[in-house]
């Protein structure tokens, strides 16, 4: 089975929902339903004159997790705000012709550069395009319509996602994180069968496609840390306070993987200089190299720990067998690169195994987020070493 065959349902059986798509679907529905809201509320209640900003402020406020919508909320309405005001300041001192619009767009991206504001800079320009192109410099009561429909659209789309299914993405981040090492022994699969058969050169295009495949891996693993980051932040202003008991482990795995991944890729690497050498590696070396990726891909898997640690052994037993001097004047600096390479990527899978075992197995919750600090991918690996 596949990384994607993991995380896409068939419609042959049952299964459980994915919380990556469920989390995606409800988010989805609820920025809708702040839309509709914003919208009733803007005609129905209030009778302003410009409803359509109240739901285009609702949808572009209702974020992944309370703590991102109400920091963003408070952006765009401090936004909004400048916007007005630059647009008319302008449009009284230069018109609202040309110069008054480019005055002001040069003035609203100036600010835009501010930390607190640089993701909101387009607001204030857009604000200030729409008060000059309507010419409502010298009728305050639209512009204090304009303010007061963005303020509408932004404090429905806070309440639907504070009061409906408050946002914490932690089952999302941990079903998404377990399927990667499904994808990491799919990725050395690969790499057992193009070894191929004993006696045929190496492939340099099979090795361009390991290494894609551990690239593909590796973005995978951003994501995964982007999620768990959601997590984290899900849990401020949230009165869902909960979190699964490992969510720790979680950020631990997500480690281990990182640096299988970048021994997977030096082992890649090692292949393919052997390969641009037209190097023929000794056929009983490529053989067990073949059979132990193979098992290591499925010992991955299904978290086998067992399976890892014969794996470990046998290479072990592997480095003395095939220590002669005929092998040391052949390749040995690239076998031992091999060797070292896919020893590495077997502990990191010893230890990331109890965790993959968890796959698929009820959360257990505790009262509130207490991770030590903030959630930050570790510097990008290269070659990683175990003594």
């Amino acid at each position: 089975m596949t990384f994607w065959e993991g995380r896409r349902p068939r419609w042959s059986r049952l299964r459980k929902p994915d919380a990556v798509e469920v989390a995606d679907w409800a988010q989805h529905a609820k920025t809708a339903l702040a839309g509709v809201i914003a919208w009733v509320v803007a005609i129905d209640v209030l009778g302003l004159d410009q409803p359509f900003l109240a739901p285009w402020a609702a949808v572009l406020v209702v974020h992944a997790t309370v703590y991102r919508t109400v920091s963003r909320g408070g952006q765009q309405i401090v936004a909004t705000f400048l916007g007005v005001l630059l647009a008319w300041a302008s449009g009284s001192l230069f018109g609202v012709g040309p110069l008054g619009m480019g005055v002001m767009l040069a003035v609203a991206f100036l600010l835009g550069r501010h930390r607190w504001l640089e993701e909101e800079s387009t607001t204030v320009a857009t604000t200030g395009i729409v008060v000059l192109a309507t010419n409502v410099i010298g009728e305050s009561h639209l512009l204090a319509g304009r303010l007061l429909d963005t303020s509408v659209g932004v404090v429905v789309g806070l309440a639907v996602n504070l009061v409906v299914w408050p946002p914490l993405r932690d089952r999302a981040a941990r079903t998404y994180a377990h399927h990667l090492p499904q994808h990491l022994a799919d990725t050395l699969g690969l790499m057992a069968t193009g070894l191929g058969d004993p006696g045929r050169d190496l492939d340099q295009d099979d090795v361009e496609a390991w290494m894609r495949s551990c690239r593909e891996v590796d973005l995978d693993i951003d994501h995964a840390w982007g999620l768990l980051r959601q997590a984290h932040e899900s849990s401020r202003l949230n009165p869902r306070r909960s979190q699964p008991d490992d969510l720790e482990e979680m950020r631990r795995a997500l480690q281990l993987l990182e640096e299988a991944v970048a021994e997977a890729i030096s082992l890649a690497r090692t292949i393919g200089t052997s390969a641009k050498d037209a190097n023929v590696w000794d056929d009983s070396f490529r053989t067990e190299v073949q059979g132990l990726l193979t098992t290591s891909a499925t010992a991955i898997a299904a978290g086998d720990e067992t399976a890892l640690v014969e794996v470990r052994d046998q290479l072990g037993r592997l480095v003395g067998d095939l220590a002669t001097d005929a092998l040391a004047q052949s390749h040995w600096h690239e076998y031992g690169g091999v060797v070292v390479s896919l020893r590495n990527i077997v502990d990191a899978g010893i230890e990331l195994a109890p965790w993959t075992r968890q796959a698929g197995s009820s959360l257990r919750r505790r009262a509130r987020y207490d991770l030590p600090g903030p959630v930050r991918r570790r510097p990008h690996l290269t070659v990683s070493r175990r003594d």
